[in-house]
């Protein structure tokens, strides 16, 4: 009898610790529903907060400082756009050809010397909108600075969010490979004792094989997003990066006819285009000035040989836009017709924007759902299945096959969990831009 009895209390003894192991780390092992309250990394030089990031790209991002600069230069152009044209200074002599010039003598009657000066005045009106169209497309430069600078943050926050993501999936994969190989050491005990089959430690040892291959995926996909935020911040490729910086969220509560009307309001986009139909109406307005004729006034003073006084004569010129048809009928209907594309692009913005918004807030809300029923009910309950199958196992009831099916149910469903908590993020991060609102902070 007490030989009878060897094998089994060999067992025992043998997968009693792995069994406590286990199941304390299943226990330590539920993820936390939101990505911001992970702990701030400890202070030194990286930057312990994801709103540290976002400073970092205002100031070093260089397609914002290049839009700056742009900025800097549509600016300067109002000022020149509605200053009148420059006068001109005019000096002449009339004499003979073997007299020096201004230099007359008696000797050569008729001749005489001359001072002018000549000013062009454009039909009033004209610069005053040569100024307000350089002052409009430099406000059009303004927002489309603002819309440059939203999206490069929102790339930002969805990269970065993903980053977390992958590095959070390589933690669940970590710890369930040391989860499978206690499982793969409780078959062998089971084997070595006549207990079980060498088939199930084969198994474990695929599934650990398995194991590795997503790890091996998943590094690769986290040093791309690594590669990504670095590049947005102008840092270097491979500069190291806290993947748990901290941040904080606000749900996604409003419906998405409130967030379309934030659309209208906030998309910095909108406003670009409303800036350059602006453009378009001063353009034409100015186009159709072109028809009525710009002025010129010609002030001169001449004084010939001898004892004769200067001499001062004032000339007032007029340009006749004679050929209009030609010039300046083509110019309005270029003007009409940017105004009606940039309205058309108006249109088109806002109903591409209008459908992102739908896109982005589906998808939040989806995963949001899926996030929550991972949480509440799927993974308590597969972590169940695999404990009661597990000690089943152990007893002999059910094959190994068993165990590791739900073993794989549970660390599918961990790592879908970690991945719907990151699709809900982004597609908070994609809502920023379009609806001026900060959920991620």
């Amino acid at each position: 009898m007490r030989q009878s009895l060897m094998p089994f209390i060999t067992l025992i003894l043998v997968a009693a610790p792995a069994v406590a192991q286990v199941t304390v780390t299943t226990d330590a092992a539920a993820p936390q529903i939101l990505a911001g309250s992970q702990p701030a990394s400890e202070p030194g030089s990286q930057p312990s907060t994801l709103a540290a990031l976002v400073g970092e790209i205002d100031r070093n991002n260089p397609e914002l400082k290049a839009a700056r600069r742009d900025i800097d230069m549509r600016v300067a152009r109002i000022a020149p756009a509605g200053a009148p044209p420059d006068p001109t200074l005019s000096v002449g002599y009339m004499g003979g050809l073997l007299r020096p010039p201004f230099f007359p003598s008696a000797s050569a009657p008729g001749s005489f010397r001359q001072f002018g000066v000549s000013q062009e005045i454009p039909f009033p009106g004209k610069l005053g909108l040569k100024g307000r169209v350089a002052a409009t497309e430099a406000d059009a430069v303004r927002w489309d600075y603002e819309t440059t600078r939203r999206r490069l943050v929102a790339d930002l926050k969805t990269a970065y969010v993903e980053y977390q993501y992958l590095n959070r999936s390589l933690d669940i994969l970590e710890r369930n490979k040391e989860r499978l190989d206690q499982f793969r050491q409780i078959a062998e005990a089971r084997f070595s004792v006549g207990q079980g089959v060498q088939q199930d430690v084969l198994k474990a040892q695929v599934e650990i094989s398995l194991i590795l291959e997503r790890q091996a995926l998943f590094e690769q996909q986290r040093d791309t997003r690594l590669a990504q935020i670095n590049g947005l911040l102008f840092r270097a490729p491979d500069a190291p990066l806290d993947p748990a910086l901290s941040f904080a969220v606000t749900p996604l509560t409003s419906p998405v006819e409130d967030l379309r009307a934030l659309l209208r309001q906030n998309y910095p986009a909108l406003k670009r285009d409303e800036r350059v139909i602006d453009r378009g109406q001063q353009a034409l307005e100015l186009a159709r000035k072109e028809l009525l004729p710009d002025f010129a006034i010609n002030v001169t003073s001449q004084k010939f040989v001898g004892g004769m006084p200067w001499m001062y004569g004032v000339d007032l010129m007029v340009k006749v836009p004679l050929f209009w048809q030609r010039k300046q009928r083509p110019m309005i209907a270029e003007a009409a017709a940017a105004l009606e594309g940039g309205r058309q692009m108006r249109d088109a913005t806002l109903s591409m924007a209008s459908a992102q918004v739908t896109e982005a807030y589906l998808a939040g809300t989806t995963s949001n759902r899926l996030a929550e029923l991972y949480s509440d009910s799927v993974l308590p309950q597969a972590r169940l299945s695999l404990e009661s199958s597990l000690a089943s196992y152990q007893v002999g009831r059910v094959d190994f096959l068993s165990v590791l099916t739900n073993f794989v149910t549970v660390l599918s469903y961990e790592i879908s969990y970690e991945e719907q908590n990151a699709r809900y993020l982004q597609a908070l991060a994609r809502l920023e831009p379009l609806t001026g609102l900060s959920f991620i902070r």
